[in-house]
């Protein structure tokens, strides 16, 4: 009985985790931090966090777009070769009010810059 109760809250714990989307302020706030470290920021396990949320809303903003370009209504439109630097991106979020950072998502908020940077 004690197993089951455990294995049911260790299950709940890491669905909770899997859903949890990491806000753009606290993305922001973090990524001006290790920015702040220079060649430390290497060391910091916040690097891989911050790496891993980039790469989740990266993917899923772009499959959004590759749908919307397939209906014929793409939501932006970057030139061929278009990459931002980590100081780009950074720059990007510091847009955006801190208000507003506090309401959104990484990725609603990258969508956001994305939509603005590359109209079609």
């Amino acid at each position: 009985m004690r197993f089951s109760k455990l294995m049911l809250a260790a299950a709940l714990i890491c669905t909770a985790t899997a859903t949890y989307a990491m806000t753009a302020e606290t993305f922001y706030v973090k990524g001006t931090a290790l920015k702040k470290k220079g060649i430390g920021a290497m060391f910091s396990s916040d690097l891989k966090l911050l790496q891993k949320e980039m790469g989740a809303a990266t993917k899923s903003v772009r499959a959004e777009n590759e749908a919307a370009k397939a209906a014929g209504k793409p939501l932006y439109c970057p030139p061929a070769k278009s990459k931002m630097k980590a100081e780009q991106v950074l720059a990007e979020f510091g847009k955006i009010s801190q208000a507003r950072r506090k309401e959104m998502s990484v990725r609603q908020a990258w969508k956001e810059i994305l939509v603005k940077k590359y109209p079609c």
